[in-house]
């Protein structure tokens, strides 16, 4: 008996200590979950890395430079060429992303877009003469170009010259209104433009042979007076700031720029 009582104690001890390494081994009722952001970091960590936009990086066969910019030039010279009224009127019509459209469809991935920074053409626009644009125009177009490492550079910008529908000197792309003699016209030009540079000393090349004639020149017109761009009377704005709210001229506008750059763009990458 007396055994028997040295015995019981020992008992519930190893009792206890099964109880208590059994409460150790089960999880907690209430453990939360692991947190999501938890799982999502974890998954990141092993992640493959995105893979680079098209034509972003690697080598770079022509560098697109599209300075254009969405200025729409509203010109109205009433009876005569002289004098007339003349308004530089920003818009949201996307010239320079059309530019690259076309330039890709006619050059594929061999075509990159080239950034180009607010006002980088500001001095060659504000040149006052043809020596003066030669001279500021390569200078511009490397430093724009940076360290892109392209093997050429094809840069549109807007012109200045005579319309050859309507023989007006207009100026990059817009809508001109005159009379002439008894009969008032509205068109919409087209006027830019297309240069090639070599892509390591930035002298300008030559245009296609076979485009020498009018490539470098582009305009909305080509041969004898066309009046492509000819729309109503109504469609000339009432004031300059009206005319980025016009449709028929907005539309009229891309049209012309399309058809023009599709004519122009393919001999540049030998898909004449």
């Amino acid at each position: 008996m007396h055994a028997l009582r040295r015995l019981v104690p020992l008992l519930l001890a190893f009792v206890w200590s099964c109880t208590d390494a059994s409460a150790q081994s089960q999880p907690a009722p209430n453990a939360a979950p692991p947190a999501k952001s938890a799982i999502k970091k974890a998954v990141g960590a092993n992640a493959r890395p995105a893979t680079a936009a098209i034509g972003a990086s690697g080598p770079c066969d022509t560098g697109l430079i599209a300075a254009v910019g969405d200025v729409f030039t509203v010109q109205n010279n009433g009876i005569t060429q002289l004098g007339g009224d003349y308004a530089e009127v920003p818009v949201s019509w996307g010239f320079d992303d059309l530019i690259y459209a076309r330039a890709r469809a006619a050059g594929g991935d061999n075509v990159r877009r080239i950034a180009v920074p607010k006002g980088a053409f500001d001095p060659l626009y504000q040149s006052t003469s043809i020596s003066d644009e030669n001279h500021k125009l390569p200078v511009i177009v490397r430093r724009v170009a940076g360290s892109a490492g392209c093997g050429r550079y094809l840069v549109v910008t807007r012109r200045s010259g005579k319309e050859p529908s309507t023989y007006d000197i207009v100026s990059g792309i817009g809508v001109v209104s005159r009379v002439a003699g008894l009969v008032k016209y509205t068109h919409v030009f087209v006027m830019l433009d297309i240069q090639l540079f070599d892509g390591a000393t930035f002298e300008k090349r030559d245009p296609p042979a076979s485009s020498k004639s009018f490539l470098t020149g582009l305009t909305s017109g080509m041969g004898p007076p066309s009046h492509a761009g000819d729309v109503d009377n109504s469609a000339f704005p009432a004031t300059p700031a009206d005319a980025a709210n016009n449709t028929v001229l907005r539309d009229m506008a891309r049209s012309m720029l399309k058809f023009r750059l599709d004519q122009a763009l393919p001999a540049y990458f030998g898909r004449e």
